[in-house]
């Protein structure tokens, strides 16, 4: 019994070998992939056989390569950045904000008053020097963490707060009328101060012109909400104008080894991180800084079809900010230290910005901030995850400048104008003050037009499928009947084969050939149509090519029943 069924399954294996067999063999005669019909060739020697199996495989390895190549294109570049226009107008461009430090962070006639309070009465002038000192340069305190330890426990004891301490910072500092001498917007004076704000930035306190919204309930800061200005031409009188005055004899608690200003160029909505990115300017000298105005934006598809993390950049909404009101990379990165000081300091700088529950460092925290705003600055692609917004304006400055003031500069009615408003000498002595302090600027735009980016999808699907199935038409002849030929004949002709057993065993039954019989017999689909064309004698007793009808095959009744069914 088990022997009869382990025959059984014998069988059925061989039958399922054969049949395997006989549909792949079939597949190559009739396949229109190229080449394979040529390894089962009725009379090719095996050296053919080989040859068009080794020219199979080449076209399989050169498709394969060139597809693999490009997908991996299609999946590290999906995108493709070009330029739209070179003519982009300016009156769609926002103009750049403008921020203004003085190198002097703290006002010393301002200090003085200051210390005059009541509240501050045990604190010497040395004291709170050295302490508006850690505070607008906060690497001061790295390795210092004796000397704030005491500072702390000096301001403990007398009851100030680090909220206390800011007051006295942001009431110190030279404001933006102290620095202010003239203003010149669009050739316009008196409007121009009113764009301004005083405003806490990575280097103390500074001005900024044209700066977006600013909120921070903790330290009862709130600029106004305007929108950011426009021009509609280039050049220097199309833009702001300023003289500056750094007030040297004033100087009292300095950010660096110079006298004089650094300025920061920026998109209105980004953090001013003038420590890092301004520009200095001294005194005694005229500063011109042309700006090129760029931008960029991203098409529908890009936003909807591919990944961030694809196209490395973030469309509008995509990552919302909590205390920005428009996303920029560099308000992502002051948001993550701010996150990261949370975390592992428990408190914020004053110029970074929080919520009412955001509590200001003591200066115990000084050097806890500090190392986490330098691993900030040192690791931020990797720990804060802050993609550029795919729409964008950057601004690109050209800075030249030249002595100030010239000769005839004593003779024009801003000098006047100037010596006036500040009871200057308009002699020898106005002019060495000029000289020695102040410090002329003009920021616009250096051409008529902008340069415009557009981010498009580089390979779309469509493109992506025409370019793959190129490739597979090139190398093996491939198209989308192929693949149906493919799934034909090793799915679906399996199981039609399986259900044309009962018939064929009913039609052997009928004639009663032996099966093996057939399977000698049986000529192939190649064999049937090269004798389809015999050659026989013609008239002239001469042997010519001559047509056999599909009937008069010279083979037995039940065979050609066979044919004829197929």
């Amino acid at each position: 019994m088990f022997r009869n069924s382990r025959e059984k399954i014998e069988r059925a294996q061989q039958k399922s070998c054969q049949n395997d067999q006989r549909i792949f063999k079939q597949f190559c005669e009739n396949t229109s992939i190229h080449g394979l019909k040529y390894l089962f060739e009725d009379g090719s020697r095996l050296i053919e056989r080989c040859a068009w199996l080794l020219v199979f495989l080449s076209g399989i390895c050169f498709s394969g390569y060139f597809c693999w190549q490009m997908w991996e294109k299609w999946k590290q570049s999906p995108v493709l950045t070009s330029v739209e226009t070179q003519l982009y107008p300016l009156s769609n461009i926002f103009f750049p904000a403008v921020t203004v430090c003085n190198v002097n962070k703290v006002s010393k006639i301002k200090l003085q008053d200051a210390l005059r309070n009541p509240k501050y009465a045990n604190v010497s002038y040395s004291e709170m020097q050295s302490t508006l000192r850690y505070m607008t340069k906060l690497d001061r305190a790295i390795n210092n963490e004796r000397p704030l330890k005491e500072l702390n426990q000096f301001y403990k004891s007398r009851n100030i707060s680090a909220l206390d301490l800011f007051k006295i910072l942001e009431e110190t500092a030279p404001s933006c009328s102290d620095m202010v001498m003239d203003c010149n917007w669009l050739g316009l004076t008196k409007p121009c101060m009113e764009f301004f704000s005083f405003l806490p930035t990575d280097d103390g306190m500074c001005c900024t012109f044209n700066s977006a919204k600013y909120f921070d309930p903790m330290l009862g800061i709130q600029s106004s909400a305007s929108e950011p200005l426009r021009v509609n031409g280039n050049g220097y009188r199309m833009g702001l104008n300023l003289v500056i005055d750094a007030n040297v004899d004033d100087y009292s608690v300095t950010t660096g080894k110079f006298d004089g200003f650094k300025i920061l160029v920026h998109a209105p909505e980004e953090f001013p991180d003038v420590a890092d990115r301004g520009f200095v300017i001294g005194p005694g000298t005229e500063t011109f800084v042309a700006v090129k105005g760029t931008t960029s934006f991203n098409t529908e598809e890009v936003a909807r079809e591919v990944a961030p993390d694809q196209r490395q950049c973030l469309v509008e909404g995509e990552k919302k900010l909590k205390y920005f009101q428009h996303y920029s990379r560099s308000a992502c990165m002051v948001e993550c230290a701010t996150r990261i000081m949370h975390d592992n300091c428990q408190c914020r700088p004053y110029f970074l910005r929080g919520g009412n529950t955001s509590r200001l460092c003591e200066f115990t925290s000084y050097t806890c901030i500090s190392n986490v705003y330098e691993d900030v600055r040192a690791r931020g692609d990797k720990i804060c995850d802050c993609l550029p917004p795919c729409t964008d304006i950057r601004y690109d400055p050209e800075v030249s400048y030249a002595s100030f003031p010239g000769r005839g500069f004593n003779l024009t009615r801003t000098f006047k104008r100037l010596v006036q408003e500040r009871n200057l000498s308009a002699g020898t002595d106005g002019t060495e003050y000029f000289k020695t302090n102040v410090a002329m600027f003009h920021v616009y735009y250096k051409e008529k037009t902008g340069m415009r980016y557009r981010t498009d999808i580089r390979f779309g699907i469509e493109d992506f499928i025409s370019a793959m199935g190129g490739l597979l038409g090139l190398g093996l002849g491939m198209s989308f009947i192929s693949v149906i030929e493919l799934v034909y004949f090793f799915i679906v002709r399996r199981f039609f084969l399986q259900h044309r057993i009962p018939s064929d065993q009913t039609l052997k039954s009928s004639h009663s050939p032996n099966s093996d019989e057939v399977r000698k017999v049986w000529p192939s689909s190649q064999t049937l149509s090269s004798v389809m064309t015999t050659m026989e004698p013609n008239v002239d007793g001469q042997r010519g090519l001559q047509l056999v009808r599909r009937g008069s095959l010279n083979l037995p009744a039940h065979m050609q029943a066979r044919l004829y069914k197929y």
